[in-house]
C-alpha cells in the first residue's frame, strides 16, 4: 500500500512539472574579467661576449667545476672543432642547491662556458640515471678562429 502511494505521488509530481508554464528569458553568467598573466622575464641563453679563442679544455673544466660544484664527473671531449659536455648531478640537499641548479641549467653553464672561449648548443640532454640524480650532455663548439 506504502509503495502505490510512494508511486503515485511520484507521478503527479512529474506531471506537475511538465504543466508549469515555462519562464521567459535568457540568463547569462559571465566570469569576472581578471588582469593577464604577467611574464617572468627568463635569462638570456646566449652569452653576451664569447672569448675570441677557447682555452684548454682543461681550464673550461676547472672553471665550470669551480662555479658549479654541484656538477660532477665533467668532462669535455674535442673533435675538429666539436665538442660534446657531459657531467652528473648528484642529489640536491639544500634550497640553495636547487636554485644554483636552476641557475646553471637556465643559462649559467652556458655563460661558464661562453667565457672560457665555448659555444653551448641548446637544448642539451638530461636523463635521469638514479633516484634524482641526472647525467647530462651538451654539444659543445670551440670559438676558434684560424
Amino acid at each position: 500500500m506504502v509503495a502505490i502511494g510512494i508511486l503515485v505521488a511520484v507521478f503527479a509530481g512529474w506531471n506537475g512539472r511538465h504543466r508549469q508554464e515555462p519562464t521567459a528569458g535568457i540568463i547569462v553568467v559571465r566570469a569576472p574579467d581578471s588582469p593577464p598573466a604577467k611574464a617572468v622575464p627568463l635569462t638570456p641563453i646566449m652569452p653576451a661576449r664569447v672569448a675570441p679563442t677557447s682555452l684548454p679544455v682543461e681550464v673550461a673544466v676547472t672553471h665550470i667545476r669551480h662555479a658549479y660544484p654541484l656538477l660532477s664527473d665533467i668532462v669535455i671531449e674535442c673533435k675538429a672543432g666539436r665538442c660534446a659536455l657531459t657531467g652528473t648531478i648528484h642529489p640536491l640537499v639544500t634550497q640553495e642547491d636547487l636554485d644554483r641548479r636552476q641557475e646553471m641549467l637556465l643559462g649559467g653553464l652556458a655563460t661558464a662556458l661562453a667565457e672560457d672561449g665555448y659555444r653551448m648548443a641548446v637544448p642539451f640532454q638530461m636523463d635521469e640515471v638514479a633516484d634524482n640524480t641526472f647525467h647530462i650532455r651538451a654539444n659543445v663548439t670551440t670559438n676558434d678562429r684560424p
